[in-house]
């Protein structure tokens, strides 16, 4: 009956909490919830929460039954500035213009219910992946504004076959929408609040060798998502944006009873998701420019520390880098979706409030970093020119540095 209430409290959770997020390794967030957050986003070699079902699902065999619930306050900070090759393409050359997109929520819930000595369940609803910018007009003498947004929610279980060897497996359900109003003064139609489903997997595994070592391995399998679609006064424009499969592997080390040590590795196969000509449109009634984001894989490095002086404080930090995955030759791009920030330094502290409460809160701030480049030859629509088209951006730079908090309650039963 405990059991039954509890699978209740988080569908509707994972119905409630279903708002848009952002991210900072290329378009994911870090980690999951405000755990994995404060300490650089590991959470494979660690198991730390019920995030686990998300980053590795065997690590559920490691915590017993719990609920975790969590919110990020995400902002970022996002200018560029840009010359064009002739009039039109930039109202104001050369001025520096920030994003007025603000900030945002992101969720993070899980639940791990143990079933027996070596069956775990789990389930997730989490904010996983986004990005975005609303700049005034400028670019293509138009507004640009941009948006992509995923919601990921994740049934799935473990297996601890000993004390040794535990195993898991997770179905990802993904809820995503992505839309973008630019160079409306060149003619290209606005393509807004294209939703679609998506679907995929993630397969983990923890090995303990010794009491102070676990080793974990998970992989994400490429997210497939129904084409996302656009009513225009053309026709509808149907558009293929999937997500990447990502690889990754960690160790966590307790020399000491209050002493924790966690890193990660992960590569991000973005060239199979927002790569050369991707996202691609399947239907293009509207004779939309073509998107060409042209990202390279990214490697991200995890580290995360976790000091609890006395039982019930715990004190965490970490650091997170992923080089940029963007190519400076495609200015456009790189303005409208600007995935730039590299280093992230975070902090956080969590708070025991008798055995079975817990408070967690923490922070990140990723510093400026930013990209310059050009993509000089005439946009589609240029009269009088006959092709091959470009952007017309004869040079540009954009930045962005980030900020955010995390809270979040965990309760243990």
């Amino acid at each position: 009956m405990k059991q039954t209430r509890m699978m209740h409290v988080a569908a509707a959770l994972a119905l409630a909490i279903a708002t848009p997020a952002h991210a900072t390794n290329g378009m994911r967030m870090i980690g999951f919830g405000p755990v994995q957050n404060s300490m650089g986003g590991v959470g494979v070699g660690a198991t730390l929460d019920a995030a686990s079902v998300l980053s590795n699902p065997a690590g559920m065999s490691e915590l017993g039954g719990r609920v975790d619930f969590g919110a990020t306050y995400f902002l970022p900070t996002v200018k560029y500035g840009a010359t064009g090759i002739a009039p039109g393409i930039v109202t104001n050359d050369g001025v520096t213009i920030e994003s007025n997109r603000g900030a945002s929520p992101i969720p993070a819930f899980g639940l791990v219910l143990p079933i027996d000595s070596q069956w775990s369940f789990g389930i997730g609803a989490y904010g996983v992946a986004g990005m975005g910018v609303d700049y005034a007009r400028n670019l293509y003498s138009s507004t640009t504004f941009t948006g992509y947004q995923q919601m990921r929610f994740t049934p799935g279980v473990s297996y601890k076959l000993n004390d040794m060897f535990s195993f898991g497996l997770t179905m990802n359900g993904m809820w995503a929408t992505t839309e973008w109003n630019v160079a409306s003064a060149f003619g290209q139609q606005p393509h807004m609040a294209g939703s679609a489903f998506g679907i995929g997997a993630t397969i983990g595994a923890k090995i303990t060798p010794m009491k102070i070592l676990t080793i974990g391995l998970a992989y994400e399998t490429k997210s497939f998502f129904q084409d996302f679609a656009y009513n225009t006064p053309a026709g509808v424009d149907k558009l293929t944006f999937n997500q990447p499969g990502v690889l990754t592997g960690g160790v966590a080390v307790r020399p000491l009873e209050m002493l924790l040590v966690a890193a990660d590795v992960a590569w991000i196969d973005w060239p199979t998701s927002n790569g050369a000509n991707l996202p691609a449109y399947s239907k293009n009634s509207s004779g939309a420019i073509p998107w060409n984001m042209n990202w390279s894989g990214q490697v991200v490095f995890k580290i995360g520390v976790e000091v609890t002086p006395v039982e019930w404080l715990a004190l965490r930090a970490g650091f997170n880098y992923g080089k940029k995955p963007l190519d400076a030759s495609r200015a456009f791009e790189n303005i409208c979706f600007p995935a730039l920030a590299e280093s992230h330094i975070t902090l956080g502290a969590g708070f025991n409030l008798g055995k079975h409460v817990a408070i967690h809160v923490g922070g990140m701030y990723a510093p400026e970093v930013s990209i310059t480049g050009s993509n000089p030859l005439p946009p589609q629509g240029t009269p009088g020119y006959p092709g091959p088209y470009g952007q017309g951006i004869a040079s540009y730079t954009t930045s962005m540095s980030q900020f955010s908090l995390d809270a979040g309650i965990a309760y243990k039963f």
